[in-house]
């Protein structure tokens, strides 16, 4: 059967006007004026702000007509409905920042995942929307203000995406065809650290991350972020952070009983 795209769009425009879609432009307007105060709190790493804002949307399916086609009938999966709703727009308050994209694209999957596939009470008992917020907002608080010339952007972007691979400093020279004397300066002339301390910095930021919202092993971390050896990971963990990275778990878990 052949796909034909103008009879699909007239067939889903009759659909949502007959479930009388967009008949409110009062909740349309309400709701993108929170959006963007959300992204913009979120942009700024402020996490008790963006809450204040997302606790003040409303979660009546009456008040999206909008999207009332994409709405699933069943309450417990308008939450996941929602939190998607939530993890996309929340994509947009870091795509303007210096943030990695390899980073943003880890955050952004993980819950889309997790949205997708964990168990509805999971969902509720961990308060997904307020997960997401969050997570979102620590990696706008920790890249906030970043700035890097373009030589130094090209090696941090490389380090981000290979991070979970046997990195070295003369290999980063090698593959951008500069002196490893010359790496190590202009790094640490601009992010304060030296091409190891650089390495180790963005590997337990990355494992902070997987550590943060659970579901994986010490040993399944370590290994996710170029660590083959727990132990070592668990050493260089606790020597940045000065706990240990079960100590970080169980804080984070903590504080947010």
């Amino acid at each position: 059967m052949k796909y034909d795209a103008d009879s699909f769009r007239a067939q889903n425009q009759e659909e949502i006007i007959r479930r009388e879609a967009i008949i409110s432009q009062e909740s349309v307007f309400k709701r993108y004026s929170l959006e963007k105060k959300l992204i913009s709190h979120v942009a700024a790493g402020n996490y008790e702000q963006a809450v204040q804002v997302l606790d003040s949307f409303s979660r009546n399916p009456e008040d999206y007509l909008d999207l009332i086609v994409r709405i699933p009938d069943v309450p417990d999966e308008q939450l996941r409905f929602f939190g998607s709703l939530l993890n996309s727009t929340l994509r947009v308050s870091l795509l303007s920042s210096q943030i990695p994209v390899i980073h943003i694209h880890i955050i952004a999957t993980h819950f889309g995942i997790l949205l997708e596939e964990a168990p509805i009470e999971y969902l509720r008992n961990e308060r997904i929307m307020h997960r997401i917020v969050e997570a979102y907002c620590y990696y706008a608080g920790e890249f906030n203000g970043v700035r890097h010339s373009e030589t130094v952007s090209k090696i941090t972007d490389y380090i981000i995406f290979h991070i979970n691979e046997e990195l070295s400093l003369h290999q980063i020279a090698d593959t951008f065809h500069f002196s490893a004397a010359y790496v190590n300066r202009i790094l640490k002339k601009e992010t304060g650290y030296t091409t190891v301390q650089y390495i180790k910095k963005n590997r337990v930021f990355l494992a902070k991350t997987l550590l943060h919202f659970g579901g994986l092993t010490i040993a399944d971390v370590a290994v996710s972020v170029g660590y083959s050896d727990s132990n070592y990971f668990c050493r260089v963990f606790k020597q940045l952070e000065g706990i240990s990275p079960m100590q970080f778990r169980r804080k984070k878990a903590a504080t947010r009983e």
